[in-house]
């Protein structure tokens, strides 16, 4: 668990959009789910292996970010069942990989000190190990990074623009004319305990924390915003 402090005076945002993606806190031997946001322990991967950190090494400093993440689409699960062959000696193995298809979430990752935060950024922009949203299958689409903004982690979420595409938007009104894009942030006074704070990524030790979460008020989009063409251009996704 996080200590109480003061709010944090600049925010790293970060886009998490990928065909398939997978955040697997709860996750048990060959029955692989996913939760319905990336997760702390996760995007501390991703920051790590972009800062070319070995499995094993000191994650001190990352634990520090304060985080957050508003869910912008939260797309499908997908169940992937899987039979694999062990051989004539052995039984077939059988193993169920639950993903998150066409998903798409804004991350906010606060710090004090605005020069860890560049050094952060830099990373993910040209990073030393590839990066991946949960598992090797699932790389991001681009842009990741949207930049440092001043300000506390929950309000730059807030109030940074809708990143669906206005071609995607128009299946998301379908039963309603407003949207509510939940926030979900790390909070010492929060309603739920999480074992997603990373101590350790060592295959051979390794280790999470506890630490809590609450559910913030989310921003609102409206039908109006939808966008009205006919037509698109199904590479927009990779823009």
């Amino acid at each position: 668990m996080l200590p109480e402090r003061s709010e944090s005076l600049y925010t790293l945002l970060l886009r998490l959009s990928a065909p398939l993606q997978s955040w697997g806190s709860g996750s048990v031997y060959d029955n692989r789910e996913t939760d319905d946001m990336p997760t702390k322990s996760g995007v501390t991967g991703i920051l790590a292996a972009a800062l070319g950190r070995k499995r094993g090494e000191s994650l001190e400093d990352l634990q520090e970010l304060r985080f957050g993440v508003r869910v912008d689409c939260q797309g499908v699960r997908l169940n992937d069942f899987q039979v694999t062959y062990m051989g004539e000696k052995l039984n077939a193995n059988l193993s169920s990989k639950v993903y998150l298809s066409d998903a798409m979430f804004l991350v906010g990752l606060g710090h004090e000190k605005l020069e860890f935060l560049k050094r952060i950024e830099d990373a993910l922009i040209h990073p030393v190990f590839s990066v991946f949203l949960g598992r090797r299958s699932c790389p991001p689409t681009q842009p990741m990074v949207k930049g440092i903004w001043e300000g506390d982690v929950y309000q730059n979420l807030f109030d940074y623009e809708w990143m669906v595409p206005e071609w995607r938007r128009r299946e998301l009104f379908r039963f309603s004319d407003t949207l509510r894009l939940r926030i979900v942030m790390e909070d010492v006074r929060g309603d739920a305990a999480k074992k997603d704070v990373p101590l350790s990524y060592s295959p051979f030790r390794r280790e999470y924390g506890y630490r809590y979460v609450k559910e913030m008020a989310g921003k609102t989009v409206y039908r109006e915003q939808v966008y009205t063409a006919t037509e698109h251009d199904p590479m927009l996704e990779l823009g």
